[in-house]
């Protein structure tokens, strides 16, 4: 098959859809199939060895405003339908339902591709965090009686977006439901990455629009290994003894992340086990604040900020935690619990449904969303050698169920039977 993956975001950002993206590439080029990346054009890769990979298709962006690494794309000449076209796809997949992603949508439209939407992203619940995404909002769904073949319901659909609400973060929720439930009906079959996913993408649905829901989540094979020196010298750069136990998260350190809940965790735990230290392996607009709340503690001499580090590298961070917390209510499903949980660590969510490799009392906990919960379950793990070490061999044993084989080949099956449902009509 010749399969084209749309997104919105790729290198050099660096973030769970990217991540997704080159999985899926690799594993469905290994099987045999032909790839190409649609994304967006980013002057700083000019250099860059994937800057001179033919399949990998780019569309001029600037900076969005919104986030660091994130971007607009509105610059799609005739050409570069043009280009798709004469790609002869059989497969359009797209990550992001913006830019990007609308322009293989229409693509699809005009060439009769099957589509494929991926709900990567839980935008519903971003706009809580950054409600100033709204003016992004809006012009992304100027676009789309550009992309879709309108009737009457869409137009209908379109004033409504743009009826403003009491509240920004209400216009924008709408905003989010409405586009995305439009865009995904002109799908084939839309990917939800877990059960949180799926439960909101029907949620989404309607008399007037409706489609297809696939649960797949992404698979996930063991990162790089790493030497003991490697690890030891991890340790002494940041102050982490022998005897001290260690929990913490892996990510973007960013405020929709509920990271502060970690913090108030800490501080519950810190004075009555002074060999615990919390650790925060990332970046993002949220450290600064994050550094504040643990001055706040008292205790901040134990709380270890080490930054961004490459993705091939992580196994050293995972190594060195004892607990992995994932405390976020916004991801669709967390690709570094499964990361995590193969590099043998026990771990604690707040939200139940975002991974399938985590299953409460067998590799881990499921805590409420507030601090004090969480440091019991922490506390449990911590206090309890038997119970982190059968936690941890259970972690390995059940992530390891959902290999980047296994998965991928699940995404073949599913385009091989649209392509055949096609062909038989």
């Amino acid at each position: 098959m010749r399969i084209g993956l749309f997104t919105d975001t790729y290198k050099p950002a660096t973030n769970g859809i990217v991540a997704v993206i080159d999985i899926t590439r690799q594993r469905l080029v290994e099987a045999g199939h032909e790839v190409f990346i649609f994304c967006p054009g980013v002057r700083e890769t000019e250099d860059s060895e994937f800057e001179n990979d033919d399949h990998i298709i780019k569309f001029k962006s600037v900076p969005s405003g919104v986030f660091e690494d994130n971007r607009i794309s509105l610059f799609f000449p005739p050409r570069k339908l043009r280009q798709i076209t004469d790609l002869n796809l059989d497969i359009i997949h797209f990550y992001t339902p913006t830019q990007v992603g609308l322009m293989g949508a229409y693509a699809s439209q005009k060439n009769g591709t099957i589509l494929i939407g991926q709900h990567s992203t839980d935008l519903y619940q971003y706009v809580e965090h950054y409600p100033q995404v709204l003016p992004a909002l809006l012009l992304f769904g100027t676009t789309l009686p550009f992309m879709f073949k309108f009737n009457g319901v869409d137009i209908k659909n379109l004033l409504s977006m743009y009826r403003p609400k009491l509240g920004i973060v209400n216009w924008n929720k709408n905003l989010v439901e409405k586009a995305m439930a439009m865009a995904y009906s002109r799908c084939d079959a839309v990917i939800a990455l877990s059960r949180k996913s799926k439960a909101q993408l029907k949620s989404w649905q309607d008399k007037n629009y409706k489609y297809d829901i696939e649960l797949m989540p992404t698979g996930v094979d063991a990162l790089p290994g790493v030497s003991d020196e490697e690890i030891q010298a991890f340790r002494d750069k940041f102050g982490i003894k022998n005897t001290d136990k260690v929990f913490g998260y892996v990510g973007r350190l960013g405020s929709e992340k509920n990271l502060e809940l970690l913090i108030k965790a800490f501080a519950y735990i810190a004075p009555r086990d002074e060999s615990v230290k919390l650790m925060f392996v990332g970046d993002f607009n949220f450290r600064d604040e994050l550094e504040y709340m643990a001055e706040e503690t008292g205790f901040d001499e134990r709380v270890i900020f080490t930054g961004k580090m490459p993705r091939e590298k992580l196994n050293i961070a995972y190594k060195n935690l004892d607990v992995f917390v994932f405390p976020s209510m916004t991801d669709t499903q967390g690709l570094v619990v499964h990361e995590a949980a193969l590099a043998g660590c026990p771990i604690v969510i707040v939200d139940k449904k975002v991974s399938e490799v985590v299953k409460d009392g067998k590799n881990g906990f499921f805590a409420n969303p507030n601090g004090l919960s969480i440091a019991r379950k922490v506390l449990e793990i911590l206090d309890d050698a038997k119970l982190r070490n059968k936690f941890s061999k259970n972690s390995i044993k059940i992530a390891s169920k959902y290999s980047e084989e296994i998965q991928v080949q699940k995404q073949i099956d599913l385009y091989e039977k649209l392509i055949k449902e096609k062909y038989d009509r």
